[in-house]
């Protein structure tokens, strides 16, 4: 029966396991997968704050108008000092649906067909929201100045078309 030199392996044996260089290729590809899987769904690297107010108030605007048409029905906005609710028309009346969008430390002052929109003044209460989106996408023109910090946007909807940004 023939020995092996030391060092190394009886060859009529069968390798058991794996080397550690096979090891680590292995663990640096589901590294290098996880990452990019984490980074393209935002998932647990995406910062709550990486989205700005505009870009929410535009996203906002973008599923009201989709639920109005999607519903085939009118959808109101009734605009507040820091967000907006949404309402949707029941027949003759308005009920409020889900809760109201906010932004935080943003400060929004509202032009709604051309005049100011004051929402202390106007009232949260009012029973025909001012601005109106209608199953076609259409909507009643509107403004929105974004106040947060220093920094001021001014998004503008027209009539006939969605949120968009400076």
């Amino acid at each position: 029966m023939p020995i092996s030199p030391v060092g190394k392996g009886d060859s009529r044996l069968p390798a058991r396991g794996f080397t550690l260089i096979e090891l680590l290729v292995v663990v640096a590809i589901i590294a290098i997968l996880s990452l990019g899987v984490g980074l393209s769904a935002g998932g647990i690297f995406a910062r709550p704050g990486a989205v700005s107010a505009a870009e929410r108030l535009v996203q906002a605007d973008q599923r009201a108008r989709d639920r109005a048409l999607l519903g085939r029905g009118t959808l109101g906005l009734v605009p507040g000092d820091g967000g907006w609710a949404v309402a949707r028309r029941t027949g003759t009346a308005w009920q409020a649906e889900g809760p109201a969008l906010t932004l935080g430390a943003s400060r929004l002052t509202w032009e709604v067909a051309g005049r100011p929109y004051l929402p202390g003044l106007n009232g949260p209460r009012e029973e025909v929201p001012p601005v109106q989106i209608a199953p076609d996408g259409g909507s009643t023109p509107y403004a929105v100045t974004i106040l947060t910090g220093s920094q001021r946007r001014i998004c503008r909807a027209p009539a006939g078309g969605p949120l968009a940004c400076e």
